[in-house]
């Protein structure tokens, strides 16, 4: 009887084992898109427009981005009357920065171009990631300000790895952290979203935005899906 009661209690065990592996990565992935508004729909995300509000250094800041999905992203900040852009496609990018004493536009540096890059895939790091060359591994769980999470390595092409951990009662996107390279040097990064809402499509995305280092915060006001966004948003202007 207790070799019986032992070996039951390792089959349960092994059971156990099992379904927590079923508890896998995919799985994770999986019910992160059905909440971001489900597969079949962010497929057909093509483009997208983005109003809000920036702080940083004190002061509140006007911003808005467009992004073609793939293609090519805009970011403008309207400070002091100055409107400042930042642009970003697969092959390169431009930037006008008067903030910065760049009153002229400017080819952007390959570092900078490289830190957009995410911004291009409008569907995020996780969606169909094994036909972009990416592998995602899952690394347990954390509880960061509250949140309980799954923490998942996301490794793409080229080595550079990031960590992504999903809220596990809502399974959004609750922080994101990594590595970037600028000027020869690499520095940590970590971004957080919160206060998730609804476009009229069904489309999920983050009402605030917070980045360190740099203390920055966006509160999102407004978000379109799919409408026409002129081309000419992203062509650097001929002095």
């Amino acid at each position: 009887m207790k070799i019986n009661k032992a070996f039951t209690f390792l089959l349960i065990s092994a059971l156990a084992v099992g379904h927590a592996k079923a508890q896998s990565a995919d799985e994770i992935v999986n019910k992160h898109i059905a909440a971001m508004g489900g597969k079949d729909k962010l497929k057909e995300m093509k483009t997208s427009y983005t109003e809000g509000i920036m702080e940083m250094h004190g002061m509140e800041v006007p911003v808005k981005l467009w992004v073609v999905n793939d293609k090519a992203v805009r970011m403008e900040l309207e400070v002091m009357g100055n409107t400042n852009v930042q642009v970003a496609t697969r092959t390169g990018g431009w930037m006008q920065m008067p903030i910065m004493g760049m009153p002229d536009p400017k080819p952007m540096d390959s570092a900078m171009v490289k830190i957009m890059q995410p911004r291009l895939d409008m569907a995020g790091e996780l969606f169909d990631y094994k036909a972009k060359g990416k592998k995602v591994t899952l690394e347990g769980k954390e509880t960061t300000g509250g949140v309980e999470a799954y923490k998942l390595k996301v490794t793409h092409p080229d080595g550079t790895e990031v960590h992504l951990f999903i809220d596990a009662a809502t399974y959004y996107l609750d922080r994101m952290q990594g590595q970037v390279k600028a000027n020869g040097q690499a520095a940590e990064f970590a971004v957080t979203f919160s206060d998730y809402k609804k476009t009229s499509n069904g489309y999920a995305y983050p009402g605030s935005v917070s980045q360190e280092p740099g203390g920055t915060k966006i509160s999102f006001t407004k978000m379109e899906v799919n409408n026409p966004v002129d081309d000419t948003l992203f062509q650097m202007p001929k002095k």
